[in-house]
């Protein structure tokens, strides 16, 4: 039976996994052939033991105090000390970045307003006093007259021959819309 032809990707994962073995292999032959050179000897660090005569420390509280005094009166290394006081600690976390510039605070957003009118006027009409504005939305003729409310987002407030005075209701905005012009 024929093995199928092996595709871009095994293949590649074939290679580097020869790649990986041969590199094994050789360091494996490496570390079993050895070195020549001769290991060091360990030997144990050899303790010097003061004489019996010496003098030995008074094993007093006052005597530990005055040295602790003398300890603390010691003064740093003065290249340590002035890192000190200008890093201020130790373990504090230093930035190698240069701090951000400071930026003022943004100006507040302007003020939401109302959009005009979506709705061509095509024309008017006046029947026993009551003006009737005709408007297109999409294919459809819109007859709006005063107190109506457009698309529950416009209400029409009052309207005559010339213009057309409406409430944005969502920003309760006050607009004025011309009734000149129509088709």
């Amino acid at each position: 039976m024929a093995a199928a032809p092996m595709s871009p990707a095994r293949k590649r994962i074939a290679m580097l996994v020869v790649a990986v073995g041969s590199v094994l292999l050789v360091q494996k032959v490496v570390a079993l052939s050895g070195d020549d050179t001769p290991e060091p000897e360990l030997t144990r660090p050899t303790r010097e033991r003061a004489p019996a005569d010496a003098p030995r420390a008074p094993a007093s509280a006052s005597m530990a105090r005055v040295q602790l005094d003398r300890l603390s009166q010691r003064a740093a290394p003065p290249a340590s000390a002035a890192r000190a006081a200008e890093h201020g600690g130790l373990f504090e976390i230093v930035g190698w970045a240069p701090p951000a510039p400071k930026t003022a605070p943004l100006p507040p957003p302007p003020k939401p307003t109302a959009p005009q009118f979506p709705y061509p006027y095509m024309g008017g009409l006046s029947e026993d006093g009551v003006r009737t504005a005709f408007f297109m939305k999409g294919e459809r003729v819109l007859p709006v007259k005063a107190g109506d409310v457009v698309d529950a987002a416009y209400r029409i407030d009052e309207m005559n021959d010339q213009q057309m005075t409406l409430t944005y209701l969502p920003l309760n905005e006050t607009m004025t819309v011309a009734l000149e012009g129509g088709r």
